[in-house]
């Protein structure tokens, strides 16, 4: 590496992100000043505007990339159980045109009593759906579960648990709505469970059966949630023979989206790059503070940081480093996918990419490679800052974040190794909701992220190109890894 004075670098950079952050003027900015950025809406686009004004204050090449987005958006979603209809079930599904593709009119018998409305969600991209059918309870919806009432399935709404069935072999959620679309059900609900109301959304498919990243898959049976309460009273609505009725209005459509990329030109090898990245979209009404605002902060504060070690103390990076935040992520990784078709390979593949995603669920304890071949590399650079941080590799794809794009292109990336899903901080939980703010995500632990991802980022950039082992994994080799994986329970530690 370039023989740069590191002790007095790293004092530098280690002052500036902790008495120079602004870490929480930006993240307060983004949850309370913009609020929810589900891609394709105002929200989405005003961050994408802050988010380049800031990079462009800090003397960066700064510029919002845009891309076409398969975006939704919900309307009202309503359930309402009743005790009296008749034994035949209407349904209406839409199509994006608004042309039904399924229809049985036969109607409910009148004089319905006993009604009680229960609060439902949309799974993500869920279609327009009215129907009024028979309720039945399939548990955690695993097969042995489902034998038993197959003779009433067809035409019915089933209520599943949206978690795992304890003990057993586990089966992803999107393969258990796959068994119930084959099962000819006329819809899903699927109950989160957690206590309290609480509603986190999530996704009715598995992104590795696209054929590429980015690309939004249709939902198998129309699926929507609710939240444990909700899931004991449509169980007892079940359990005594009562149907229910779900109106969900939704829309899918095509619309400009952007990411934005801002550049710290390297001195040494300024074609070769480095790049840090985060999502800057939320879910729909989520302030996002710690999904994604957590992370999308510190990839503008190591901006801001290595700029100004540039502009103050004249050292640059060796190679370029790119400052991404993506659009889309929350909708299938459409921002980071649309970014990686349109660079690579007009563009050399960068040597390295982090990428950064609900930081603030607990402290930094390194980084978690997506490929092994450089962990060598990643560990020695670990080992220079003393701090006792370890490089890992992910035995699994992730398809839990942006990174999902690049690897599917073999492009090297990691994701920090922390406690986001084991072990989050109980504060921090919070994610697909609009309890997500500013007030869950600890300023301290955000500064320690910028302090060391700037240390880390820059001795990467002034590693010579021979100190980078040569890069032998293949798309087809990651297509082949990834089919096999389907149907698999990501394993995240």
């Amino acid at each position: 590496m370039l023989s740069l004075d590191w002790p007095k670098t790293d004092r530098w950079i280690m002052g500036e992100s902790w008495v120079g952050s602004r870490l929480s003027e930006y993240l307060v900015e983004l949850t309370d000043g913009i609020g929810p950025r589900w891609a394709g809406t105002d929200g989405d686009a005003r961050a994408a505007r802050y988010i380049r004004g800031v990079m462009e204050s800090f003397g960066l090449d700064a510029r919002l990339e845009e891309f076409e987005l398969d975006a939704w958006e919900q309307g009202a979603c309503t359930a309402t159980i009743v005790r009296q209809v008749s034994r035949s079930s209407s349904l209406s599904v839409h199509g994006e045109r608004g042309r039904p593709t399924r229809r049985n009119t036969s109607p409910a018998e009148p004089g319905e009593e006993g009604e009680r409305g229960v609060t439902i969600l949309p799974m993500l991209n869920c279609p327009p759906l009215d129907l009024t059918a028979p309720l039945v309870d399939v548990g955690f919806g695993m097969p042995h579960e489902l034998d038993p009432v197959s003779g009433r399935l067809r035409g019915a709404v089933a209520v599943m648990n949206v978690g795992l069935e304890p003990f057993s072999t586990p089966r992803t959620m999107a393969d258990r709505i796959l068994d119930l679309a084959a099962a000819s059900c006329a819809a899903v609900i699927a109950v989160d469970g957690r206590s309290g109301g609480r509603i986190e959304y999530v996704h009715a498919t598995d992104k590795r059966r696209a054929e590429r990243a980015g690309v939004v898959l249709p939902h198998p049976v129309p699926t929507v949630q609710t939240h444990k309460e909700g899931g004991i009273a449509f169980r007892r609505a079940a359990e005594a023979g009562h149907s229910v009725r779900i109106h969900v209005a939704s829309r899918s459509f095509r619309t400009a989206c952007h990411n934005t990329v801002a550049d710290l030109r390297g001195s040494r090898w300024p074609d070769e790059t480095l790049i840090i990245s985060a999502h800057h979209d939320t879910y729909p009404n989520c302030p996002g503070a710690v999904d994604n605002g957590s992370g999308c902060v510190v990839v503008m504060d190591v901006a801001r940081t290595l700029g100004a070690l540039r502009r103050e103390l004249g050292v640059s990076p060796g190679r370029t480093i790119r400052f991404c935040t993506f659009s889309g992520e929350e909708q299938n990784f459409q921002g980071s996918a649309a970014y990686v078709r349109a660079h690579y390979g007009p563009e050399p593949a960068p040597r390295f990419v982090i990428n950064l995603d609900e930081v603030a669920a607990g402290p930094i304890k390194g980084l978690a490679l997506q490929f092994p071949h450089q962990r060598q590399l990643m560990q020695k650079v670990l080992d220079e800052l003393g701090e006792g941080l370890k490089a890992h590799v992910m035995p699994m794809l992730d398809h839990s974040n942006d990174g999902f794009s690049f690897a599917r292109s073999a492009i090297p990336y990691a994701i920090l190794w922390r406690w986001r899903f084991v072990g989050r901080h109980p504060d921090a939980d919070y994610r697909a909701e609009p309890w997500d703010t500013a007030d869950k995500v600890r300023i301290r632990e955000l500064k320690e992220y910028s302090a060391y991802l700037a240390r880390i980022l820059l001795r990467l950039s002034q590693a010579p190109p021979e100190a980078w082992p040569a890069n032998p994994v293949m798309v087809a080799q990651v297509e082949a890894q990834m089919r096999q994986e389907i149907g698999k329970i990501l394993r995240v530690m």
